[in-house]
């Protein structure tokens, strides 16, 4: 076995969230399994039309149906239709996407997340280049030379949570939330 230096090195940024994710959830109940679902449809529908206008990507999911039980019998079901809806930040679109929902019978939440324009590559190569400077300062102090970088590890996180909150919470003015970039390396290098 070679004779190495291993260094695992996080590096951590602060960045505002460029991306708004909304996920919507409408239901319909009724006495018959078709009913529910046409129900849920219908409430799908008014969220299509209420968000219309808007310039984002609404993408409609699965749907989901569970039987309602009373005394240990089926008497109707409830389908739950989801959608997400997909923008890049900007106050004025989620306050409008906000007050245009709070309009329809839905269930909706509000997470934002980041979409990378070049920040995790100076977070990865920050990240190696504080590894080098701790293998160094581990060999000096070790009293040996360290050789070529072999192996390198590499993994990456974003650390942000969805946010419940009402459309009159939003307004021209809403800042994005701050997330978290997370980028690690694990850099072994051999010692001469």
């Amino acid at each position: 076995m070679e004779n190495v230096i291993s260094v695992t090195k996080t590096v951590r940024q602060n960045a505002a969230a460029n991306r708004v994710n909304i996920r919507i959830s409408v239901s319909g109940e009724a006495k018959k399994y078709s009913s529910a679902i046409e129900a849920a449809e219908q409430g799908g529908n008014a969220v299509v039309s209420a968000l219309a206008p808007f310039d984002i990507n609404l993408s409609r999911g699965d749907i989901s149906v569970t039987p309602l039980r009373a005394e240990k019998r089926t008497v109707g079901y409830r389908a739950a239709q989801r959608y997400s809806a997909e923008f890049d930040f900007d106050g004025a679109l989620l306050k409008s996407v906000t007050d245009a929902l709070s309009m329809v019978t839905a269930e909706w939440s509000v997470g934002f997340s980041f979409k990378d324009c070049g920040e995790r590559k100076q977070l990865i190569a920050r990240a190696v280049s504080e590894a080098l400077s701790d293998a160094q300062t581990i060999a000096a102090a070790a009293n040996v030379k360290i050789g070529e970088l072999f192996r390198v590890e590499y993994s990456s996180n974003d650390i942000a949570r969805p946010m419940l909150m009402r459309a009159s919470m939003y307004d021209d003015n809403t800042a994005p939330e701050q997330i978290t970039l997370e980028e690690t390396v694990v850099c072994s290098y051999k010692i001469n």
